[in-house]
C-alpha cells in the first residue's frame, strides 16, 4: 500500500465522519423542531 494509495482512502474516511456527524446534527434538528410543533398542537 504506497502513500499515494493510502490518502485518498484516508480523506474518504474523514468524509464519511463529517457526514455521520452532519447527519447526526440534522437530525438532532429535526426531531426538535418536530418535538415543537407536536408541543404547539397537542
Amino acid at each position: 500500500m504506497t502513500s499515494v494509495e493510502y490518502k485518498p482512502a484516508r480523506r474518504e474516511r474523514i468524509r464519511e465522519i463529517l457526514i455521520e456527524i452532519a447527519v447526526g446534527v440534522v437530525t438532532n434538528l429535526v426531531v426538535t423542531a418536530l418535538l415543537s410543533i407536536a408541543g404547539l398542537l397537542f
